[in-house]
């Protein structure tokens, strides 16, 4: 967009420069070509010294550069106009006689008013009030209808010009904002992810190797089931986060790669293999449960039993899924120790959960029970409203 703006930035300025030229080649013309007086009116501009010709023709070529460069200089055009058009009022050929002194004051204020910025209407009003105020001194014919209506011709317009490109710039501002804001968010959802991929995964394979070296003397079958385990949790970490660089790099990846719910095998294994228990009731269907729940549900019930395992290795963790008419609902239960219970690692792990249910207008509840153990409880609507963001290949919603 940038270099859109630059060329148009360009032939605008390309554009002004042919005005001006244009301008100075019929303000000289009208100077030098021999014509009748304007109606009668005005000097005869061919009985005119040529000293004061030559001062005309400069203030003519000063008029017709601060028409040249009103939008990259605005106020310094403005400026330079007025000051032009004045000291022509000095001379024999006062600047109300040719046409071209009042068309490049009118232009120059234009865009001292359009572009000028703050202060560009101050400027503009200045600049034409004070030239028109000292020629209708000097001429005595003090029109000020004329003036007043003139300086609303020009200055109005330009002023809706600058409204216009007020509001365009607010509207890129909050675009820019907006932008911002939404590469702020994916890149929480991305260490989101993982967090998800590499807390679980790690977790998992530290507890399966720590058990494997339990057992290493006395059950080598055992030990090796551990070590068999953490092989297969390793090469899962290393999937999730190559499909995590792939979404990254903008590749594209099938919906049917996306975890999800009806697929816990793997997730479950880790946390069984590591000495604990898992007990698992799906009531509903989990086909109707839209993609971006889905890959939700699984990551909160992925951060619940990375939570078990950690604090509670060896507990027996009960685990519901429930889905109804209007809502997913994941309850993660184990008989652990409950007190103490905070999130796991970088202190990331619940405060995620609660972060996952928030996205999707849902609620999140974890806590130590009353009989003992730690409790996850979330609830996700399943409405098309809290549905509606698209997951990306690694299962954060869009």
């Amino acid at each position: 967009m940038a270099w859109v703006r630059n060329i148009g930035r360009r032939r605008v300025d390309l554009a002004l420069a042919v005005t001006g030229l244009a301008l100075f080649a019929f303000g000289s013309a009208e100077l030098y070509v021999p014509l009748a007086p304007y109606g009668g009116e005005g000097p005869d501009l061919t009985a005119v010294p040529a000293g004061w010709m030559a001062v005309v023709t400069v203030l003519l070529a000063g008029l017709c550069l601060a028409v040249a460069v009103c939008t990259s200089y605005p106020r310094a055009a403005a400026v330079l106009a007025g000051a032009c058009f004045t000291a022509q009022i000095l001379t024999p050929v006062p600047p109300i006689a040719p046409v071209v002194p009042l068309l490049a004051l009118a232009g120059a204020c234009f865009g001292c008013v359009a572009v000028g910025g703050r202060h560009g209407p101050l400027v503009a009003g200045v600049s034409y009030f004070v030239a028109y105020g000292v020629q209708a001194v000097r001429t005595g014919n003090q029109d000020w209808v004329f003036i007043v209506f003139v300086a609303l011709a020009v200055m109005g317009p330009a002023y809706a010009v600058r409204m216009r490109r007020a509001q365009a710039e607010r509207l890129v501002a909050l675009a820019a904002e907006r932008e911002a804001a939404a590469r702020a968010d994916e890149r929480l959802r991305v260490a989101r992810e993982l967090h998800d991929i590499v807390s679980h995964g790690v977790t998992v394979m530290v507890l399966q190797a720590g058990a494997a070296q339990a057992v290493l003397d006395s059950d080598a079958r055992r030990a090796s089931e551990s070590l068999d385990a953490v092989q297969d949790v390793g090469r899962d970490v290393v999937t999730e986060l190559r499909r995590l660089l792939v979404v990254l790099r903008g590749a594209e990846g099938g919906p049917e790669r996306l975890p999800s719910l009806r697929h816990l095998d793997p997730l479950l294994s880790g946390v069984s293999v590591a000495g604990g228990r898992v007990d698992v009731t799906v009531n509903g269907d989990l086909d109707a449960v839209p993609a971006a729940v889905d890959v939700s549900g699984y990551r909160v019930l992925q951060e619940a039993l990375t939570n078990a395992a950690k604090h509670a290795p060896g507990a027996t963790v009960s685990v519901t899924v429930d889905v109804g008419r209007t809502d997913l609902r994941v309850r993660v239960v184990d008989d652990g120790p409950g007190a103490g219970r905070r999130n796991d690692g970088g202190g990331h792990g619940l405060t995620g959960i609660s972060e996952r249910a928030e996205l999707f207008g849902g609620t999140a509840a974890t806590g130590p029970r009353n009989g003992g153990g730690f409790e996850v409880s979330v609830e996700l609507p399943l409405s098309a409203k809290s549905a509606a963001s698209t997951p990306t290949k690694t299962g954060a919603p869009a």
